[in-house]
């Protein structure tokens, strides 16, 4: 970064300083100002003001955000389970095949999404004709698809921990009488911790996030967010979505906040 800094000129990195926020939080300002807008149109600052369309948000959709969080959550707790045994394994394993396991816990990440769900549905659908395990149009299906491609993420960022790992520490913890168990819970467990939570970021944002595997392998009688929000954007645009919208840019800008305050995100993602 130093070298990019120095090869630059000072204005060029000020335009860009200011450049590329505007244009992450651009996309943002005309949903913000419809939300508020009696006219509904796609401008900033409206020119009247109205909470009409926050009022006329239909339960079904918090109904929907409901079943999103918690499809994050256990999508996120299910890849955190698999994904940090995995990567310990990678890091700290001697064994036959750990170069394929390592490259083989990356593949997902560049396999399409289609193509994930569509595997997934024809595999329950054969499931269900040779072992009565009818698992499409479940909850449990939409875990297991999302726990693929976002378990890589989780092993990617505990590995990344990993690199300026002390494994002096570890030796010193166990020249002192220390237990394996508790050399990893005192002293690796900590050390890796920003990486693990970091992978559960991604994971859950990936999965709160998903519209392919949720749509081919949920119940259509009870769709996600985003699902619900790309059905209802087929039919007919209501300005109740842009107000949904803007409630949860805030909510992940106010989690964002929180974490940062916390867990402070920048030392964490830095640490990649």
């Amino acid at each position: 970064m130093n070298a990019v800094a120095s090869f630059l000129p000072k204005w060029l990195l000020r335009i860009a300083i200011f450049a590329v926020p505007v244009f992450l939080l651009l996309p943002f300002v005309g949903i913000v100002g419809a939300s508020f807008s009696k006219s509904g149109a796609l401008a900033f600052p409206p020119s009247d003001w109205t909470l009409g369309w926050y009022r006329g948000i239909a339960p079904g959709w918090y109904d929907a955000l409901r079943y999103s969080v918690w499809l994050g959550a256990a999508t996120t707790a299910l890849a955190t389970a698999v994904g940090v045994p995995l990567a310990l394994s990678i890091v700290r394993g001697r064994f036959a095949g750990r170069g394929l396991v390592n490259a083989l816990c990356v593949a997902p990440l560049g396999v399409p999404t289609i193509v994930i769900a569509v595997a997934g549905f024809k595999f329950f659908m054969l499931a269900a004709q040779f072992q009565d395990i009818g698992l499409n149009g479940n909850t449990a299906a939409i875990v297991l698809m999302q726990a693929v491609f976002t378990f890589p993420l989780v092993v990617r960022a505990v590995i990344a921990s990993f690199a300026h790992y002390d494994n002096a520490l570890d030796e010193a913890a166990q020249s002192l009488g220390a237990t394996p168990w508790q050399v990893f819970w005192r002293i690796t467990a900590p050390l890796i911790a920003p990486g693990v939570i970091a992978g559960m970021l991604f994971a859950f944002v990936l999965s709160f996030d998903d519209v392919v595997v949720a749509w081919f392998m949920g119940d259509p009688g009870r769709p996600t967010m985003p699902v619900k929000l790309f059905n209802a954007m087929e039919v007919e645009f209501d300005n109740a979505i842009t107000a949904l919208s803007t409630l949860i840019v805030a909510f992940w800008a106010v989690l964002a906040l929180v974490l940062n305050r916390f867990f402070h995100l920048e030392r964490m993602f830095s640490r990649r």
